[in-house]
């Protein structure tokens, strides 16, 4: 969505309105101890901030105007970032890629998203690529269990235990992915450390 050339942020550089934008937003924690600006207030927080920043202020109603048209613009990118990541995930399926191969490709794109910065993340799309992830692993899984019964040579019962035991370990790391997700999606874990806990997950860390 292009910017208006009237519009109080058109003078500003991209990166420093993006940055002013996302100052209205709570700080983390971790932020917070770091002393991040929270331009909550208009008076008593954006007004002093953008004069230590050298930066000339809008009226009252032009910083509205501003918030309302970069709230507009991050829903719109977080639709197109959906909108993708939903066609990506029904493009593999359409093509038939090997469900494991599948599986692998979703948790990759998921970790990706998950390692982003916290202002560039999308929640919704790393949900979606972890979700798909789960459904490729468990169509993997079943695939791998048919493969063993129709092989009546390889049915012995220390092969199914050991299948049993390879899906039991893949249901609780899907479930401990959705539930890291789900946490990150809340804001109760901390952005910097989700991509390091989706490794850990899938055993690539100890």
């Amino acid at each position: 969505m292009p910017t208006r050339s009237d519009a109080w942020e058109a003078k500003l550089p991209a990166e420093t309105a993006k940055e002013l934008y996302r100052f209205t937003k709570p700080p983390k924690e971790e932020e917070a101890k770091e002393g991040r600006p929270f331009l909550r207030d208009f008076d008593r927080d954006v007004l002093p901030y953008l004069s230590l920043q050298g930066i000339v202020a809008p009226s009252r109603a032009g910083w509205y105007r501003f918030l309302g048209r970069m709230r507009e613009e991050e829903a719109a990118q977080t639709v197109i970032g959906v909108e993708t990541s939903k066609r990506i995930a029904q493009g593999i399926t359409a093509a038939k890629i090997d469900p494991q191969l599948a599986a692998d490709m979703m948790t990759s794109l998921a970790v990706d998203e998950a390692a982003k910065p916290y202002e560039q993340r999308n929640e919704k799309v790393m949900h979606i690529f972890a979700s798909a992830a789960a459904m490729f692993a468990n169509a993997a899984q079943r695939d791998r269990e048919l493969a063993l019964k129709a092989d009546k040579g390889r049915r012995d019962d220390e092969a199914l235990k050991l299948a049993r035991e390879k899906f039991e370990a893949a249901e609780k790391r899907l479930a401990a992915m959705a539930e890291l997700s789900d946490a990150a999606r809340g804001g109760k874990v901390d952005p910097a450390k989700v991509a390091d806990e989706i490794d850990r997950i899938l055993g690539r860390k100890k």
